[in-house]
């Protein structure tokens, strides 16, 4: 019977910690989508990574610069991205990319890795 229970505690906290390894995996990659995404959508403007600058001349904040903002949480990065944008910058106001659900889980999953110092 203690063979038993302790087998299947074994067997429990292996699956546990195999989930916790796939998730971890699983926003490895939803972070390196992001990063992919974002230099595709908004590296035109922004510096999404150091190796590739932007168009934009200067350019928009870095996403380096905008993940070490106080205010960034993933609630209200996820409220912006699904905004217009008709507020930010100047009289040319930032473009509405019109993301959908998986391309902001994708770009949130990216900045807060940068915001964690991934």
């Amino acid at each position: 019977m203690m063979l038993l229970r302790s087998t299947l505690l074994t067997l429990i906290l292996s699956a546990a910690a195999a989930s916790a390894a796939q998730a971890e995996t699983s926003n490895g990659n939803l972070a390196a989508a992001g990063r992919d995404f974002a230099q595709r959508v908004c590296g035109a403007c922004h510096v999404v990574t150091p190796q590739r600058e932007p168009v934009l001349s200067p350019p928009a904040p870095s996403f380096v610069v905008l993940a070490r903002r106080p205010l960034l949480t993933e609630p209200a990065l996820r409220e912006f991205l699904a905004s217009n944008h008709g507020t930010m910058g100047s009289h040319e106001a930032m473009p509405n990319p019109r993301l959908v659900d998986y391309q902001i889980d994708e770009i949130v999953a990216f900045m807060m890795s940068l915001k964690a110092g991934q």
